[in-house]
């Protein structure tokens, strides 16, 4: 059984949204970046981030499949990677940014998960774009954070905010897809591929980033403790 979710869709078959799958093409190309940028020690790339490119990857792939078969099936090779790549970065970042032990980190992203799953219970609300509404919250509160650990003299601290920036211009695209077919047949839905993209490299590039200095009497502050920005993890 075909869906028909966008407004590119021409018809049946392979080729029925042509622009929607050629535009997945943003995917190979931020991985490809993501990969470029990864660090390496002693040739080896940090097995987080390229995790993370893997799933960049399989997002590439999934979504391809999926206008291209536009099927139930192709649809969950779609979302499964966003959900996968979503809990990864936060993952990493609780660990790594925050300096989490397990028992909160796992705490944290189980709140993520719980929140987005619940925010699917309304498909038919702002045409499913509710259920990215907890990724874009939680990137605008670690930009946030961020930010804040950072002096206003100094750059940096920006990069998630920029994520968060163009994720919510992306998600306003995307909701209103459907409601733009009589004047755009072609949807905005190519641009939601080309911003994610976008957004997905930027993620991964705030993982690179130096880690933030601890604000004033943290329990950090004045102790050997700061978490770097990419270590290479333990098994």
């Amino acid at each position: 059984m075909e869906l028909d979710l966008y407004c590119e869709r021409l018809g049946p078959g392979l080729l029925g949204e042509p622009v929607n799958t050629l535009t997945n093409a943003a995917f190979f190309l931020a991985a490809v970046w993501i990969w470029r940028q990864a660090p390496r020690r002693r040739g080896r790339v940090d097995p987080g981030i390229a995790l993370l490119v893997g799933l960049v990857l399989a997002i590439g792939v999934g979504s391809t499949l999926f206008h291209t078969t536009a099927s139930r099936w192709a649809l969950v090779a779609d979302v499964g990677p966003i959900l996968l790549f979503q809990m990864v970065f936060l993952w990493l970042y609780l660990k790594r940014r925050m300096g989490l032990s397990h028992a909160p980190a796992l705490i944290l992203e189980a709140l993520f998960v719980a929140a987005t799953l619940a925010s699917r219970s309304w498909p038919q609300l702002l045409n499913g774009s509710l259920a990215y509404g907890p990724s874009l919250l939680a990137l605008l509160l670690l930009g946030l954070r961020e930010r804040a650990l950072r002096s206003r003299t100094t750059q940096g601290g920006t990069t998630l905010l920029l994520a968060a920036a163009v994720f919510a211009v992306s998600l306003t695209l995307r909701s209103v897809d459907q409601l733009v077919c009589a004047w755009l047949p072609l949807g905005t839905h190519p641009a939601w591929h080309l911003l994610n993209a976008l957004v997905l490299a930027l993620v991964s590039r705030s993982i690179m980033e130096p880690a933030a200095p601890p604000p004033p009497g943290s329990p950090q502050t004045g102790r050997d403790t700061e978490v770097p920005a990419h270590p290479i993890p333990s098994p």
